[in-house]
């Protein structure tokens, strides 16, 4: 294989991936991660889209990974990552090896992760946060624990740093026991959190740390503590070197960064991006220079004539005890143009799902009336477990006539 060449590699769940991808930069290889996961036909269209040569052997007796300087590689060397977000269609962002190390030293000003340290990783690299953290260790020095998602807090014993979604730092709030007194930093993202989760979780003496970042950012480009009180549109200060700002005209925030990816894989063929990076995320600076996430420009409609931003919802419905996750989408409707409908997975107990009172008139006493969905259906099992829901696929299946069990 010759430098620039397109392979893929299948990641899995639990591998460490740094002595394939570093060997493979090493030849100056362009490496698309695919999942194990995958269907063969979803596969194949990914495949034929980047126009991959190879497919690469995991190779499990390599230790180049820990001591491979990435800037010694080739300038060819990049990683080529699918996104999609929870709106948009699937996407190849390819990342150059620069944006990657950028985005571990730049990182480590907010959450320092050093030799000693241990970051338990469940997320697979896939992601661009599962691929981070195994790029923060190669850079920084750090170690990595691989393991499936904590259910309680003995599974992250030892543990000094972990990336959790709001649904998985609920689920560890359940237990009773004491986290460990390794833990240094919980970063949270992947989506919208309540501001009384995050409460509780500082009441309990955790570390907390908001973030927020994208693939084609190479992951973080925001990253601070929270307080108590904090509101939760909060996603910390921009990091060192990164310039955030907010277009006037719709709020979209724009990020100009070392850390920013080289563009979008097109048949082959690379797109690169514009600078500033148009990120489709609406939100604001605060007096204190940080930054505060509202939702996405593409996940907004409007409804008889005002907008309604599906995350601000998203975020009423975390607050009530009954619901674990939810995903509004909005359909359409003869009167009003477009309706929320609001996706939800509801809190599991001992005797089976938490009872639950009208999602309805709850979140009256919160929301001004035209927010309040239409209709509270059961989250379907396969979009449940995923990481991030995913808006659009939820509003596509409502648009074509699919039935779901009706909540409220």
């Amino acid at each position: 294989m010759n430098a620039g060449e397109i392979v893929a590699y299948e990641i899995v769940i639990g591998e460490n991936p740094l002595p394939t991808l570093c060997s493979a930069w090493l030849r100056g290889e362009r490496v698309l991660l695919i999942s194990k996961n995958q269907s063969a036909v979803a596969r194949q269209q990914v495949l034929n889209a980047a126009r991959v040569t190879n497919v690469l052997q995991t190779i499990t007796h390599d230790h180049t990974a820990q001591k491979i300087n990435l800037d010694a590689c080739p300038p060819t060397a990049s990683v080529i990552i699918e996104t999609s977000g929870s709106t948009a269609a699937p996407r190849l962002i390819e990342l150059g090896l620069d944006a990657l190390v950028a985005s571990a030293q730049i990182g480590a000003h907010a959450i320092p992760f050093s030799p000693g340290d241990l970051w338990h990783s469940s997320l697979p690299a896939t992601h661009i946060g599962g691929l981070m953290i195994h790029v923060r260790s190669l850079v920084l020095g750090g170690a990595v624990r691989h393991a499936g998602a904590p259910k309680c807090w003995s599974d992250l014993n030892g543990v000094t740093h972990i990336s959790l979604v709001a649904a998985q730092l609920a689920r560890l709030l359940e237990d009773t026991n004491q986290p460990p007194a390794s833990l240094k930093a919980i970063m949270l993202g992947g989506g919208p959190s309540s501001q009384s989760l995050r409460d509780s979780a500082l009441r309990k003496g955790l570390p907390m740390f908001a973030t927020y970042g994208m693939t084609e950012t190479a992951s973080q480009v925001a990253t601070g503590p929270i307080a108590i009180g904090d509101s939760a549109t909060l996603a910390g200060a921009p990091l060192p070197g990164i310039q955030i700002s907010i277009d006037s005209s719709n709020n979209e925030i724009l990020v100009a960064s070392p850390t920013l990816a080289r563009g979008t894989l097109v048949n082959g063929a690379l797109i690169p991006f514009t600078v500033p990076l148009r990120t489709r995320d609406v939100g604001r600076i605060d007096a204190q220079g940080r930054l505060h996430v509202a939702g996405r420009l593409d996940a907004m409609f409007i409804s008889g004539g005002r907008n309604i931003q599906p995350e601000i919802i998203e975020r009423a419905l975390a607050e009530l005890p009954c619901v674990s996750s939810s995903c509004v989408v909005g359909i359409a409707h003869e009167k009003w143009g477009m309706r929320p409908v609001a996706f939800v997975q509801l809190v599991q107990s001992s005797h089976g799902k938490m009872p639950l009172n009208s999602l309805a008139a709850q979140l009256r006493e919160t929301l001004e009336p035209f927010l309040v969905p239409d209709m509270f259906l059961e989250m379907p099992p396969e979009d449940a477990s995923r990481m991030k829901h995913s808006r659009a696929a939820l509003a596509q299946r409502l648009a074509q006539g699919e039935r779901f069990r009706q909540l409220d």
